[in-house]
């Protein structure tokens, strides 16, 4: 099966995770533009380069945070079969096992809502 056919048959999962994915990694990259910015308003190339290390770093955690939103957010309005061919695929060594993980998290069995089973 070619990993394309899933996202192009859920469309609206599948833009809706990506902007939701990318919206914190961009609000967080330009939040601290604006800090190093006023900290450093002639940085020298040192300061250029741990900027730029500091921008990938965040632009790769909003990403993580905003996937993770997502799932907690549409696992109430999306069946599961939709979401797990998103966060299950064994694609980038270190991203693939922490989607997984985030995804078996939420989906972790719930207790009953009535209260514990009495023996």
């Amino acid at each position: 099966m070619n990993p394309f056919d899933h996202p192009r048959q859920h469309r609206t999962a599948t833009v809706t995770l990506l902007l939701t994915m990318l919206a914190p990694g961009i609000g967080l990259v330009i939040l601290a533009g604006l800090v190093l910015r006023g900290l450093f308003p002639t940085p020298n190339p040192i300061t250029i380069i741990l900027g730029a290390v500091l921008m990938v770093a965040l632009f790769a955690c909003g990403l993580v945070v905003g996937a993770t939103i997502w799932l907690l957010f549409a696992r109430h309005f999306v069946e599961r079969s939709v979401i797990e061919p998103f966060y299950i695929y064994p694609g980038v060594p270190l991203f693939s096992a922490l989607s997984a993980r985030i995804f078996r998290l939420a989906y972790r069995s719930q207790p009953p809502k009535d209260g514990p089973e009495q023996p």
